[in-house]
């Protein structure tokens, strides 16, 4: 390798090194030397005997040393950042120069294994111990596997029909699976060791072939894993929707990834088992590292191209569908950022078996938790429940499982909130950064599933009016007591954890809240005196709501205005006049409320008929028709008694008024009354029946001139068609 291939690699481990290193490694210690011991083991004696040693010069110095003590340590803690990146980019620039020096001793490196062994028994023997292991534990993994797919298509015909994942039977069912699976790879460990042991006894033989058996069990386990997340075989039950070419590609990516990461970790142990020269297995690691990583970028690209068709569109703008079209390169940073704590971490801490495990834990972590979701998610699809409530469900899901996982995850790399708080202002400042983000993250979820849970509801209550329903003067039945006070509720419900995330946040950046609340309520006692009309106002509308005396969508009169209930609030309500007009009416102004959408209603409608005309023929009509609205699917629902005739109410010049009524449901009355008019028109008109015409009849007098009459005729019509204007 080049000077100028190994500064580049220097330069770029530094700069990473400056990145991402910060806040893992804590901040490096200044001691200050003391010209004089002034430890708290010193008696009073011995305190005062020094004292009186000390002059006045030197008891000057020492105040000087301990103000400048003092300063350095406030300037070590503002400038902690900078001081932690530079001695960590030193590092990492020494250790890999240390590393790339080694690389002509790394073939004494790999060699030290076979002179270990060669001095163990040989080479042969070694390699032999190895193949023997592996195959019987190869057999008895072959018949055990036998044996547990007789088990497993016993489940799997048990399951047959039912959604994947869509019950908690079927989720058991799979984790049984996944249980037998992974016992084979277990009965392959067992059996290969034992055979190892058993046959072989040279501690180094042991070491070597040990070690190389938990690499092929690991990659065993992990294919048992990934063939029970993203079976082969049953396309259903894989937890993300991939296509048979690229679950394959999956899988041998997976596969790769995981032997090569084993093999590097297990030769490089050896390596350092057998001897060999030091740094040779830090630099083995390195090197199969890049390939490593190498391996996981092509690997994502390869995968990401048997996935072009089936990600989202760009037309789709939504959160899930922006990480779905974008998972390789999510992906592939999350490769490198791993390499790179992996690689980087080992050469600043020098201890590889730490980071390994930290990272190792990190990806089960998550991969735990996305499991968790995935599973959710089949089991919601398969569930009867509105496709809202489930989007709510899965959201909530996805923030506390992420911000669990964020919490363990920090508590793994020693980033938890009691190491933090005593690492220094740099600590302390990333602990508040990570509490409100975490109470941000759980308040949203709480909000968000209580809203959708509230809105669905307020919708299922609410079904939406017909045309035919709609655009009448009187409105027609209101919501129910559910839907008019949920929407108070979701009000308050904001209001609540709004309030509760704020405290929670302003405790976390160290403000005191316990006069704020306190505070709180004395202004609120303040606002309550000044301003008794908010006040009468608000007790009122709890006691119309406790009352049940309106619903949202009822026709209300107040006296001075009347209308449909549009909104209620905390204070008011809003009335929707059927000319289009909104009132809003506090509740303290209300006097007295008449309701015409409770329970029933009762229509009447006169009917002008001439004079001739057989009040019995008529009543026979009615009930005849009455008889089939009852039976009529359309208005029957809405018609609680059906129309009859009340005989003769009134007699005018021109006309005898008829009149008929019927009971119905509110909303339903201007539906039925349509439909009534309309089939007894067409049974009068059969019947021979006429509708009488209105006519005024004008007295003058008889020496009235043309003009007088005219005048008179003109304000007897005038007056006449101003009662027939209907009211406003």
């Amino acid at each position: 390798m080049t000077l100028q291939s190994t500064y580049r690699i220097n330069v770029v481990l530094r700069a990473l090194g400056l990145m991402l290193f910060t806040l893992v490694l804590p901040p490096p210690l200044h001691a200050q030397e003391a010209s004089v011991d002034l430890s708290a083991d010193l008696s009073d004696a011995e305190f005062q005997a020094m004292l009186g040693r000390l002059s006045d010069e030197q008891v000057r110095d020492i105040l000087i040393a301990e103000f400048a003590a003092r300063r350095s340590e406030e300037a070590a803690q503002s400038e902690g950042l900078l001081t932690n990146s530079r001695d960590i980019g030193e590092t990492l620039t020494t250790n890999t120069a240390a590393l790339l020096a080694k690389l002509p001793e790394l073939g004494a490196g790999i060699g030290a294994i076979f002179t270990r062994l060669s001095e163990a028994g040989g080479i042969g023997l070694a390699f032999l111990a190895l193949a023997i292991s592996l195959v019987a534990g190869g057999i008895v993994r072959h018949y055990w596997r036998r044996r547990g797919a007789a088990r497993q298509s016993v489940i799997g015909e048990r399951n047959l029909g039912k959604g994947a994942y869509g019950s908690v039977s079927t989720i058991v069912d799979a984790i049984f699976v996944l249980i037998i699976a992974l016992s084979g790879s277990v009965a392959f460990a067992v059996t290969a060791m034992a055979v190892l042991y058993l046959f072989f006894h040279n501690p180094d033989i042991r070491f070597f072939v040990s070690s190389y058996v938990a690499v092929v069990t690991v990659v065993l386990i992990v294919r048992s894993v990934v063939d029970i997340l993203l079976p082969r075989s049953w396309p259903m039950y894989r937890l993300v929707a991939l296509s048979d070419e690229a679950t394959r590609r999956v899988h041998w990516v997976v596969l790769g990834l995981s032997g090569l990461w084993m093999f590097e970790t297990i030769t490089s142990d050896v390596m350092a088992q057998f001897g060999a020269p030091a740094g040779t297995p830090d630099l083995l690691t390195l090197l199969l590292g890049l390939c490593w990583i190498s391996m996981a970028l092509v690997g994502t690209y390869w995968i990401h191209r048997a996935t072009i068709d089936l990600l989202p569109p760009l037309e789709e703008r939504s959160f899930v569908a922006m990480l779905s079209r974008n998972w390789a390169a999510i992906a592939g940073v999350t490769f490198l950022l791993t390499w790179i704590l992996f690689t980087g971490g080992a050469l600043v801490s020098g201890n590889v078996d730490v980071v390994a495990a930290n990272i190792f834990a990190t990806m089960l972590v998550f991969l735990g938790l996305w499991v968790s979701y995935r599973v959710l998610v089949h089991y919601l699809r398969a569930q009867n429940m509105d496709n809202a409530i489930k989007l709510a469900i899965g959201n909530a899901a996805r923030a506390l499982l992420f911000a669990a996982g964020l919490i363990i995850v920090l508590s793994t790399w020693g980033l938890d909130p009691t190491t933090l708080a005593a690492s220094g202002s740099t600590g302390r400042t990333l602990q508040t950064v990570i509490n409100v983000f975490l109470t941000a993250i759980i308040g949203w979820a709480i909000w968000d599933f209580l809203r959708t849970i509230i809105d669905v509801r307020v919708a299922a209550e609410n079904p939406a009016a017909t045309d035919e329903e709609s655009g009448d003067a009187e409105g027609g039945v209101g919501a129910s007591r559910t839907a008019t006070l949920l929407p108070l509720l979701r009000s308050t419900a904001l209001v609540v954890i709004g309030v509760t995330c704020l405290f929670a946040a302003l405790s976390s950046l160290g403000v005191n809240v316990g006069p704020l609340v306190a505070g709180a309520g004395v202004i609120g006692l303040a606002i309550g005196f000044g301003a008794q009309t908010l006040v009468k106002d608000v007790v009122s509308g709890v006691f119309f709501l406790i009352d049940d005396a309106f619903r949202r969508g009822e026709y209300i009169d107040l006296g001075s205005v009347k209308g449909t209930v549009e909104r209620i609030s905390v204070r008011s309500l809003q009335l929707r006049h059927h000319l289009g007009a909104v009132h809003t009416i506090p509740f303290g102004d209300i006097a007295a409320l008449t309701n015409y959408s409770r329970d029933w209603v009762i229509m009447k409608l006169p009917l002008r008929l001439t004079f001739d005309t057989d009040p019995q023929q008529v009543k026979k009509i009615v009930k005849r028709i009455g008889a089939e609205f009852m039976e009529d699917e359309l208005v029957g629902d809405g018609l609680l008694e059906p129309p009859k005739s009340q005989g003769v109410i009134q007699m005018e010049d021109s006309a005898m008024i008829l009149r008929v009524k019927f009971k119905a449901v509110p909303g339903k009355q201007f539906v039925i009354r349509r439909e009534l008019l309309h089939r007894i028109r067409a049974a009068f008109e059969e019947a021979g029946i006429r509708f009488a015409n209105r006519e005024v009849t004008v007295r003058v007098n008889e020496d009235a001139t043309p003009t007088e009459r005219q005048d008179a005729i003109n304000a007897a019509a005038s007056e006449a068609a101003s009662a027939e204007q209907p009211a406003t």
